[in-house]
């Protein structure tokens, strides 16, 4: 009898030691993860960007737009990199060329990007995130008369 009760607790012990590695394996995450989203040599309109002269500035905008809503028509003294977390925002040049960007999606505009405007078309809000690279005194954007 007392081999078999300690059959079983080996069994038990057994069965549970086996078991927590793969529990361990499955939610085991790594304490840092890092991934690129998005990378460009090349804004959306034109060849390729510069920065502006002067004191270097690093910006992060979010940028909450809702159904119907629009960003006035402007343009860009620096080049600034945009990701789309919720929705979509339509660019309309002033010329009406237009492109939609939906969620997950990343763009750059640069200085000879046309004067444009950035609408939420869509029926839910959209979030989207600029970062800037612009240098002091350098405005994020301009807006355009008309």
């Amino acid at each position: 009898m007392l081999q078999r009760i300690y059959s079983l607790i080996v069994c038990i012990a057994f069965s549970l030691i086996s078991h927590v590695p793969m529990a361990m394996a499955i939610d085991d995450k790594p304490p840092v993860d890092v991934q690129e989203l998005f990378k460009s040599t090349q804004p959306i309109y034109g060849e390729s960007f510069t920065y502006p002269e002067g004191k270097g500035e690093m910006r992060l905008y979010k940028v909450d737009v809702q159904p119907g809503g629009v960003v006035p028509l402007h343009f860009h003294e620096a080049p600034l990199t945009s990701y789309i977390e919720e929705g979509q925002l339509t660019l309309k040049t002033k010329k009406g060329k237009s492109t939609t960007f939906r969620e997950g999606d990343s763009f750059v505009l640069a200085i000879d990007t046309p004067p444009h405007t950035m609408a939420n078309n869509g029926k839910v809000p959209a979030v989207m995130w600029v970062t800037v690279a612009a240098a002091e005194g350098v405005p994020t954007l301009t807006n355009v008369e008309g």
